[in-house]
């Protein structure tokens, strides 16, 4: 089995099965702790994937306390030890056991600071002896890895984008709140697109001002990071990567379509795009693309499956 070089990594627990050890890791930084896990198959591997998580208090196994339970990340990893791939997955600042020391600062914390969280991530499987290492980004992670794709300070062999936003995340959220708003909610939605139409400029909107129902989208502490997220086109970044990219879709994503993943592969130099028919924006299937079906029926069901063929289209990717 490989020799890890863990330096500043504080090796806390290993977990063993049948077909992995799982260790849990510590890196210290700046603001407090990453914590993460390391999934190492038995027979040792010369390749990781870092597996980024996906917008809000999603934590490294898919879960969050905002009713998600899916454990998809979870899945992803083990499937990927039985066929002998290692991976790290990690709470992301501020989420799960990655606590900030200052709560009060979080308040700053933009799209970048997430970026340089994930780099540390990737200079930890370096230091670890991997020679090969794929950054696996989900959703909002999709971003993160584009960024660390075109990165000088680190070197990252190939990227895959699961459910990745191919436009910037404004036309994102006006796309995503039209879909519930619209008709029904027609003023709400008016208020919503000229909340991001102020964000985006980079004025801090007062509290008073959003409305109850925008609130946990809009609110005053997450201004700052929303303001970063849409500064930048994911198409025009990916039209930069020289790195290999697979594209991955769903044909029931009711968060990010698959008309995103046909915008990013137009502009990729080296990119490949995979669609799973029925697969949802969690990675798994669904027999329905109605948005209330699925959020009480998938997103909330952690005994469902990944989508079939997901992690084989993966590994057929990272080993080609």
């Amino acid at each position: 089995m490989k020799r890890f070089i863990l330096s500043v990594v504080a090796l806390i627990a290993t977990i063993c099965t049948a077909m992995a050890q799982e260790q849990e890791v510590a890196i210290e930084c700046d603001w407090g702790v990453l914590s993460g896990s390391l999934v190492m198959p038995n027979g040792g591997s010369d390749t990781a994937v870092l597996i980024v998580a996906g917008s809000g208090p999603t934590d490294r196994n898919g879960n969050s306390g905002m009713g998600l339970s899916t454990y998809c990340y979870k899945m992803l990893a083990d499937e990927l030890a039985k066929e002998g791939i290692a991976s790290m997955r990690y709470d992301k600042r501020g989420v799960g056991l990655s606590m900030v020391r200052d709560m009060s600062t979080y308040v700053d914390v933009v799209f970048e600071d997430f970026v340089l969280d994930a780099a540390r991530c990737v200079e930890y499987l370096r230091a670890a002896g991997f020679d090969k290492v794929i950054v696996a980004g989900h959703s909002e992670g999709g971003a993160i890895a584009l960024h660390l794709a075109l990165r000088e300070d680190i070197a990252v062999d190939s990227i895959v984008l699961l459910s990745a936003a191919g436009f910037p995340m404004d036309r994102i959220l006006n796309a995503q709140l039209s879909a519930q708003l619209v008709p029904q909610y027609l003023g709400l939605m008016m208020t919503a697109t000229n909340l991001i139409q102020r964000i985006k400029r980079g004025e801090e909107v007062a509290l008073e001002n959003i409305p109850n129902e925008l609130l946990s989208l809009f609110h005053p502490s997450v201004q700052k990071f929303l303001c970063s997220s849409m500064a930048f086109d994911p198409a025009e970044l990916i039209s930069r990567v020289e790195q290999p990219v697979l594209i991955v879709s769903g044909g029931r994503d009711i968060q990010v379509t698959k008309e995103n993943a046909i915008q990013l592969l137009s502009k990729a130099k080296r990119g490949e795009h995979v669609n799973f028919e029925n697969m949802t924006h969690i990675l798994k299937d669904a027999d329905t693309s109605d948005r209330i079906e699925q959020l009480m029926g998938v997103y909330t069901n952690s005994k469902l499956g990944l989508t079939e063929g997901l992690t084989a289209a993966i590994v057929k990717f990272i080993n080609g």
